[in-house]
């Protein structure tokens, strides 16, 4: 196996491995008492570390056995596992916005403020800033020609 396949394997046991466990610790924190959530990003942050250090372990010492990853370069599968793990969760949060639009995470899907259909039905000239190129060109000349 090449490093990067063996950096994409671990990376995506850490995704799964991080799903599953923090549904359950989520379950779990709700079932004994619903004011225990409060410190659930503390629990899961605790745990993600661990997760990520431990998968991070397990990933060197098999580029070790394959004799891929030598010196300083065992920190660079630490990054490209937490670059793996981020990839993974940015395609979940897609739709991570918010009433006020100021938290967006996802890297993959493109945000649009309005929907389509509030596109079409609120279709007011006056708030179209664009500029063609014609007028572009028009403003070119006006501001050379001042000069």
């Amino acid at each position: 196996m090449e490093k990067f396949e063996i950096d994409i394997k671990w990376g995506s046991y850490l995704f799964i491995a991080n799903a599953v466990v923090s549904i359950v610790i989520s379950l779990l924190m709700l079932l004994v008492d619903y004011q225990s959530l409060r410190y659930l990003s503390n629990i899961l942050i605790l745990v993600f570390i661990i997760q990520l250090i431990y998968f991070t372990i397990k990933a060197i010492s098999e580029n070790k056995k394959n004799d891929l990853s030598k010196g300083y370069r065992k920190f660079f599968v630490f990054v490209r596992l937490l670059m793996f793990f981020y990839l993974l969760t940015s395609f979940l949060n897609g739709n991570a916005i918010t009433e006020t639009d100021s938290w967006y995470l996802s890297l993959f899907v493109p945000y649009r403020k309005k929907d389509i259909a509030e596109l079409l039905v609120e279709d007011d000239p006056k708030e179209y800033n664009g500029i063609t190129l014609n007028e572009f060109i028009i403003a070119l000349k006006r501001k050379f020609s001042r000069s």
